[in-house]
């Protein structure tokens, strides 16, 4: 198999040196597009006003000047000449669990292959100083092998992947869930300056909203101690509501 990996902490993150070494050893065909710089937090941003340059640093390695969307679009329509059978998207050094996918870079990464007919994870660990890089790296392993068995595989764009940093021995299992919810970030932090012309950074994070749903929610499975695999599918939008909003346009 043929596998493209990609991350947001930058190409020379120890998760993504770590996710290589193990699916080399599955006798996997390893092709590394990645960020030059850490891109934790910018989503599904292309670089459309400025131009990408592009190091190739090995037949099989390449840096990227650019986001993590930039890896996977330019490195699936300009820098790889064979056929992809998956791409892999980390490993990432803190947690991609509920409304916190809409900021990630690990996840864009995997996204922007949904136009193609590639399955794609994004693989992360719930911890920011990471101990346990081996459990997600077997984890990886596990998926990528039986990826063909995936029933409705070709309708599933993304696996959303979030672990405990345990070793496997203490890892209870995978559970399929649903994407969770946050409250609302906290408020900005001034660091210095007035209220205008401050110099600011991002609040903490809301936290999960706990409410009752009809299957495991991802922060639910990692608060118990299991790996959560939340698949998303082709498609963004929801057709549930479109007569719901057709009906309140027609009473504008």
């Amino acid at each position: 198999m043929h596998i493209l990996l990609a991350n947001d902490d930058g190409y020379d993150a120890p998760g993504l040196a770590i996710l290589a070494e193990a699916l080399q050893a599955q006798h996997h065909k390893i092709t590394t597009v990645a960020p030059r710089e850490n891109k934790s937090g910018c989503g599904m941003g292309l670089s459309l006003r400025r131009s990408v340059d592009v190091e190739q640093t090995s037949p099989r390695n390449f840096v990227v000047d650019g986001t993590p969307a930039d890896c996977i679009y330019i490195g699936l329509n300009n820098l790889i000449d064979e056929p992809v059978d998956l791409v892999i998207s980390g490993i990432n050094n803190g947690p991609n669990l509920a409304n916190d996918i809409l900021y990630s870079g690990t996840f864009a990464a995997a996204m922007e292959a949904r136009y193609l007919p590639i399955p794609a994870i994004a693989m992360s660990i719930t911890e920011r100083n990471v101990k346990h890089y081996e459990t997600a790296a077997r984890l990886a392993v596990d998926l990528s092998n039986s990826i063909s068995q995936l029933a409705f595989k070709s309708l599933i764009a993304v696996l959303n992947v979030n672990l405990p940093d345990v070793p496997m021995m203490d890892l209870r299992g995978y559970k399929a869930t649903l994407m969770g919810d946050r409250h609302e970030p906290l408020a900005p932090i001034r660091k210095s300056g007035d209220l205008k012309k401050g110099t600011y950074i991002a609040g903490p994070a809301g936290d999960f909203v706990r409410r009752k749903r009809n299957k495991m929610q991802d922060f639910e499975a990692v608060d118990q101690g299991y790996a959560s695999i939340t698949p998303f599918s082709t498609r963004f939008e929801d057709s549930a509501y479109v007569d719901d909003v057709q009906k309140w346009l027609d009473n504008l």
